[in-house]
């Protein structure tokens, strides 16, 4: 009886740190996007509200995208407002990132 129960809680915990790390918070709001693409590069940045704090983790995905001619701006910038929805990453995806992130980072140093 103690294994299934051991193996039950395990069950449930795991579960729980699953459940953990997929969950986000969605925000929606409006956003000022800076486009501009040139033969060898695209550029993108987006302005958001001061309220709004881009984490590891984090991803912004843009909603509205103008019409351009074949694609491109020629390289000229194109600037337009447009609905934004930026997911939050969980506190416990946050961490792993992070933690990931200075792995690698300190793996490219530290390689000959």
């Amino acid at each position: 009886m103690f294994q299934i129960g051991t193996l039950l809680g395990l069950l449930v915990a795991t579960y729980g740190i699953y459940r953990w790390y997929q969950f986000e918070q969605i925000i929606e709001t409006e956003g000022t996007v800076s486009l501009q693409s040139e033969h060898e590069a695209f550029h993108l940045h987006v302005d958001l509200p001061a309220h709004i704090t881009i984490q590891p983790g984090d991803t912004v995905h843009i909603l509205q995208v103008p019409d351009l001619d074949m694609g491109r701006t020629n390289g000229e910038e194109v600037v337009y407002k447009s609905p934004v929805r930026v997911h939050k990453a969980s506190a416990l995806q946050r961490y792993l990132i992070k933690n990931s992130s200075l792995v690698e980072v300190s793996e490219l140093v530290d390689h000959p």
